[in-house]
């Protein structure tokens, strides 16, 4: 069995947390906000107004997905998903999952590559947000590898 993982660590036994990328969230956030303060002080007309407005709407939410998480209770046999600061926390059990997978979605010529569980409860049919990268879907490969390797869900 695997003892080392890239994205998960062994918070007590048997329970693994996603590891988080607060720093990245916050230097892309940071980025975002001294673009449109850039385009607000140099083109003060709706143009800079509007560039502003997208830039600080788009660093709003790479702030809230600071607060995501994700954990993986072995011994409960569940998963545990808070997806940013407002949401609340949802519980899943190992036998609502139906398989893991991969979604690759383009927006704006950025690649966004997403890893799901696919869940389905009483009949409702859900996908649960494991993960996400920008222009690299090897890492949520890996990511999905290494939460096979944990849960021992196909």
């Amino acid at each position: 069995m695997m003892n080392e993982y890239k994205y998960y660590q062994e918070v007590s036994s048997g329970v693994y947390k996603r590891a988080d990328r607060k720093l990245q969230y916050l230097l892309s956030a940071f980025i975002l906000f001294a673009v449109g303060g850039f385009f607000f002080i140099k083109w003060p007309g709706i143009e800079g107004y509007i560039v502003t407005v997208i830039t600080t709407a788009f660093g709003l939410g790479l702030l809230n997905r600071m607060f995501n998480s994700l954990h993986i209770d072995v011994n409960s046999k569940i998963l545990i998903q808070k997806s940013g600061l407002l949401a609340g926390t949802r519980t899943i059990s190992f036998a609502d999952v139906q398989n893991l997978n991969i979604n690759n979605s383009i927006y704006v010529l950025i690649l966004i590559s997403s890893a799901l569980a696919l869940t389905e409860k009483n009949g409702k049919r859900e996908q649960i947000l494991l993960g996400q990268s920008f222009m690299n879907s090897k890492h949520m490969e890996q990511l999905l590898l290494e939460t096979e390797k944990i849960t021992e869900i196909q």
